[in-house]
């Protein structure tokens, strides 16, 4: 998975974007804008994201206000997080509204990718002092999550330094979205810059090493600095360069 202002990014960087357009097993997010952009010929699947579940099922249901999905979009992507884009019922119920996202994904043709972040755990244990994976396990986020979705990704890039964590917290997140779903896919996230934290291409790819027996593939951030991550600053994307030569060498 790759956003597609990621892409740019990785393509300005001097990387070779074509790997990511030519396999079906591949989702590139770009918004509401379809394949637009997209080259002839790509087998990449269309992605739209959404940060909230009434947000996605407007885009589904609707047409009326412009709101609706090109026809070129396969999946859509569901990302409740703390913040203000995702409204508290939501963020405290996650377990009801997988469950609508997906009865809205799936009643329109459409694979559905949850993503619940682990920040969530500030809304659900304010008070918990341990760490936010370890409480995310607890609390069965991705159980929940993953129950009615076809992709679950564990959004783990943020212990990314911390190969013990983030190997830890992939394959614990694995081991309950398949508990709850035997058919659900999992994915992990890698960034290059999570929340602007200083990262090597190494460390990404000692995680991919260490968790790829454990999920079919990974979420590759290259975030910018932006309402949605202000604490990220410059894109990174020589990180993600890197790493690819890196895994294409091996």
């Amino acid at each position: 998975m790759i956003a597609a202002s990621g892409l740019a990014h990785y393509q300005k960087a001097g990387g070779d974007v074509g790997y990511f357009y030519n396999s079906p097993g591949n989702f590139i997010m770009s918004g509401m804008k379809g394949a637009e952009g997209f080259p002839s010929g790509y087998r990449a699947m269309p992605t739209a994201g959404f940060r909230n579940y009434a947000d996605l099922k407007r885009a589904l249901d609707s047409g009326k206000d412009g709101s609706k999905l090109p026809k070129e979009v396969k999946a859509v992507l569901w990302d409740p997080e703390s913040w203000e884009f995702t409204p508290a019922e939501e963020q405290h119920d996650i377990a009801k509204y997988a469950q609508l996202a997906a009865e809205a994904a799936h009643g329109h043709g459409l694979i559905l990718i949850a993503t619940p972040a682990t920040d969530l755990t500030r809304t659900l244990s304010p008070n918990v002092k341990t760490n936010r994976y370890d409480e995310f396990l607890r609390l069965g986020i991705a159980t929940a999550a993953a129950r009615y979705a076809d992709i679950y990704e564990v959004q783990a890039q943020g212990s990314l330094g911390n190969l013990e964590l983030y190997t830890h917290f992939v394959k614990g997140a694995a081991v309950q979205a398949r508990a709850a779903n035997p058919k659900v896919i999992v994915f992990a996230g890698l960034s290059t810059n999570p929340s602007g934290k200083h990262v090597t291409p190494k460390d990404l790819y000692d995680a991919v090493m260490a968790t790829r027996g454990d999920v079919a593939g990974y979420w590759l951030n290259i975030p910018g600095g932006g309402p949605a991550c202000p604490k990220c600053g410059e894109p990174q994307p020589q990180v993600a360069v890197e790493l690819v030569k890196m895994l294409a060498n091996r």
